[in-house]
Formats: C-alpha cells, sequence, structure tokens
C-alpha cells in the first residue's frame, strides 16, 4: 500500500470520527453540544497563540493575536447560539449546518482534485482552485435544496441561503486560517487530527461563515 493511500485512509477514518463526535454532540442535546465547542475553542486558542508566537514582528501585534482569538469565539458562540429558536433547543439547525460545511468542503475538495486548474489564491493556499470552489458551492446547494425540501417549514429553514453563505464565506475563512500558517511558516496549526492537522485546519470554514449565518437567521 502506498503512502498516499494509508494517508488517504488515515484521513477518512479520522473524518468519520470527527464527524460522528460532532453529530453525537448534538444529538445529546445543547450542554454535550456546548461542552465539545467550548473544548475546540480552547484547542484552537491554544493553536493560535503558538502560530502567533512563530510569526514575524511584523505583521505580528498584540491587537492582531487577540482579534484572531476573539473572532475564533465569535465563531464558536454563533454555532451554538444558532442551534435556538423561540421553541427552545433544535438539533436540525447545526446538524444541517454541519451538513452544508462538509459538504461544501468534500465537493472542493473532490472538484479540486479532478478538474482544478484555476488557482484561487496562489499566494496564499496554491492548492485550492476555482474549479474546486465551484464544485464545493454546487454540491452545497444541492444539500442546500435537499434541507430545504426536507426542513424548510420547521422554523428558519432558510437552507438554501445558508448553503450560499457556506460557498462564498466558508472558503474566505479557510484562506485566512491558510494566510495565517503561512505568515507562521507553518503546514498545519497542529497534530491534534491525524490526517487533517490541528482543530483550526478541521473548523476554519466556521470562521467568518458561523457569524454572518447567525446575523441573518436572528434578522431573516
Amino acid at each position: 500500500m502506498s503512502a498516499k493511500s494509508t494517508e488517504l485512509q488515515i484521513r477518512a477514518v479520522t473524518g468519520a470520527g470527527i464527524v460522528g463526535l460532532i453529530v453525537g454532540a448534538i444529538a445529546g442535546g445543547p450542554w454535550t453540544y456546548g461542552l465539545l465547542l467550548f473544548i475546540v475553542v480552547l484547542l484552537g486558542v491554544r493553536e493560535l497563540f503558538v502560530a502567533w508566537r512563530l510569526m514575524p514582528a511584523f505583521p505580528r501585534s498584540s491587537v492582531m493575536g487577540v482579534g484572531a482569538q476573539f473572532l475564533l469565539v465569535l465563531a464558536f458562540g454563533s454555532l451554538w447560539a444558532m442551534s435556538w429558536t423561540s421553541s427552545g433547543y433544535e438539533a436540525w439547525i447545526p446538524l444541517g449546518w454541519f451538513a452544508l460545511m462538509w459538504s461544501n468542503d468534500t465537493g472542493a475538495y473532490l472538484f479540486g482534485r479532478s478538474f482544478g486548474r484555476h488557482l484561487l489564491a496562489p499566494s496564499v493556499s496554491p492548492g485550492k482552485t476555482w474549479e474546486g470552489w465551484a464544485g464545493g458551492a454546487l454540491t452545497a446547494l444541492l444539500i442546500g435544496g435537499i434541507l430545504q425540501y426536507h426542513l424548510g417549514a420547521a422554523g428558519q429553514g432558510h437552507w438554501l441561503v445558508l448553503a450560499t453563505l457556506v460557498s462564498v464565506f466558508g472558503p474566505l475563512g479557510d484562506l485566512l486560517e491558510s494566510l495565517l500558517k503561512r505568515k507562521a511558516g507553518l503546514k498545519d496549526s497542529g497534530h491534534i487530527l491525524p490526517g487533517h492537522g490541528g482543530i483550526l485546519d478541521r473548523f476554519d470554514s466556521h470562521i467568518i461563515a458561523a457569524p454572518i449565518a447567525l446575523f441573518y437567521l436572528i434578522f431573516a
């Protein structure tokens, strides 16, 4: 078995474990879900601090470090807040949100690997392509359409809008984290997730998208 095949298997097993853990925490109720997000935030802040210390004196600054940590806390606080409606905790909202994110990431990976030719942001993340972005967006919109059909009548099920927000702002969060790693001279934000890297590598797509989605759900 080649090293590449072994790496893909490790990535797949870790990915399945992450999905199971998140789904189980959400299904367990608001406090298990909140606890998971709290742990993720703590680990993410630690990775941010390590990356910040490795950055050169410019552009590193205390304001930048505090701002990055605030954005991280805001993102995961938004993930917890969007699971609530006037009726109480609604597990299907975070489940649907993560389904959109996972479908976007998976579609971008598969389309980018198969058809990627035009680089999206070569100076920040050389592996990302416009074809991958388009594939991720189409996949997210497809899942959004399915969720809209089945869950659209249940509370605030604006799934096609959320899918659009995921496809636009998810990659921006990814690029933001890639820029941070590049400035710090890191390939991955950590090594806690075999085949995936660190916490920020796995959850970076939520950093910008989640607060914007929460704002939309509140005022829609």
